[in-house]
């Protein structure tokens, strides 16, 4: 059968269209195997596998030390203020769930998090909070909006399992899993497979905001992963040179030398005849271009993140002002985060609300405020007593906030500090009443310092 010209035209499209979606979940792939320190595989591509038999392969995981700075929003958790108290004892995990989701989205450049009700030891429905970087959209009219989402299920890490990759479909009216084959396995809970929400239950997360071109048009951290390749390549090379090189290459010259009665080592002593010699060869040293050229390109990386030179070779002791004139640009990327995690936070409690009246059949309130906390700024100790000692005179804080600063896993908030408090003026009061009066030792000393 002989394909119309249209046709080929589009299955040639097909092809283009799913080979650029090959290389973009495989990017994301990479960039999560970088981050969690599996980088021998892309490292060994660059070497006779040979090699790695005798020298370790380097592995200086800058991918993962860079995106844990720049992700500054949840470094500290919010404080969220909901119109109904008990409504955070029904999260899990939710304030260690966001910090991943948001280094996450720095990796990859967009994720999705569902947050789904599930059971705990106690038999008590919570809410938890998958971090889903592994999906396919499915579009209608609206290239831009999905209208339904694909992904895989965790997998059991159990020896004996032989359970097929099962993957999950949801859109706003259906729910389904299926399996590799097409097969599509039914719920007896919802043997109708209805979404019971009515909504797809994901919140979007974007580094950079929606891509205006295509939904899928997100990069996952390609400077940062290239450069690390060629850090850990880099650091191999090195690795050989120590292993190969540094003490140089011993070799013998003479027509009376048998090779087999050659011997070498520090214990050895080897007769070489009358025309025998033995020569040291003294390779250049290049251990120290080596680390000069890596540390450059870490440099260049780290301020391509809005990152201080100074990160590379590790912090020295300075003053909070040079601190913060050194992070200044990292800070003001921040402020757009908050922003974005701001508008995130409201439509996670979207869906929290809902699943909590769908499932739970309870009313979780509304959220009315979401501080998200400064990170701490660091200070040295005669700096930090001047700013209290400022504060405290203007009335900003009081001897309590001093102490939930000072030691927050003890004084987690002002009425443990303030009941310490209390504690210790009584105590200071009793010690007073239980010293002894003092009787004066000697009369005329008492008598010539006594004010007249």
């Amino acid at each position: 059968m002989i394909r119309s010209a249209r046709e080929l035209v589009l299955n040639a499209k097909y092809d283009a269209s799913q080979q650029r979606k090959d290389r973009w979940k495989e990017a994301r792939l990479d960039a999560m195997e970088y981050y969690q320190g599996r980088t021998l595989p892309y490292t060994m591509d660059y070497f006779d596998s040979g090699l790695f038999e005798k020298v370790p392969s380097a592995n200086i995981n800058v991918t993962k030390r860079i995106i844990d700075r720049v992700s500054l929003v949840y470094m500290k958790p919010p404080k969220r203020i909901y119109t109904k108290e008990e409504t955070p004892l029904l999260f899990h995990h939710k304030d260690m769930k966001l910090q991943r989701a948001e280094r996450m989205t720095n990796l990859l450049d967009a994720i999705l998090i569902k947050p789904c009700t599930r059971m705990n030891d106690k038999g008590e429905m919570h809410i938890e909070y998958d971090i889903i970087h592994d999906y396919e959209p499915i579009f209608g009219d609206d290239p831009l909006k999905p209208e339904a989402f694909v992904y895989p299920i965790a997998t059991r890490d159990s020896v004996l399992d032989d359970t097929p990759e099962l993957h999950v479909y949801w859109d706003k009216d259906n729910t389904y899993t299926f399996d590799n084959n097409g097969k599509i396995y039914t719920d007896e809970m919802n043997p109708e497979m209805i979404n019971p929400y009515g909504v797809l239950p994901f919140v979007e997360c974007f580094r950079d905001g929606k891509p205006e071109s295509s939904y899928l048009d997100t990069d996952a951290s390609s400077d940062l992963i290239q450069t690390n390749l060629l850090i850990n390549v880099a650091e191999t090379n090195k690795n050989a040179n120590i292993m190969f090189q540094s003490f140089g290459y011993i070799y013998v010259n003479g027509s009376m030398i048998e090779k087999d009665d050659i011997e070498v080592g520090a214990d050895k002593i080897t007769f070489l005849g009358q025309d025998g010699t033995m020569n040291l060869v003294t390779p250049p040293n290049t251990v120290e271009s080596i680390t000069s050229a890596v540390t450059t390109a870490y440099k260049m990386l780290a301020q391509n993140y809005h990152i201080d030179i100074n990160f590379v070779e590790g912090t020295t002791a300075q003053s909070g002002v040079a601190l913060k004139l050194r992070n200044q640009e990292l800070q003001d990327d921040r402020i757009s985060d908050v922003i974005k995690w701001h508008s995130i936070e409201k439509e996670i409690f979207k869906l929290e609300k809902l699943l909590i009246a769908v499932d739970m059949g309870q009313d979780a309130g509304d959220l009315e405020q979401v501080d998200f906390q400064e990170s701490t700024e660091i200070l040295s100790e005669k700096e930090q007593r001047e700013r209290w000692t400022w504060e405290l005179s203007t009335g900003l804080i009081d001897r309590a906030d001093i102490l939930m600063q000072q030691d927050p896993d003890r004084f987690p908030d002002r009425d443990s500090a303030e009941d310490y408090l209390f504690e210790r003026s009584g105590a200071d009061i009793a010690e007073e009443d239980e010293q002894p009066e003092q009787t004066p030792q000697n009369t005329l000393l008492e008598q010539l310092t006594k004010p007249v």
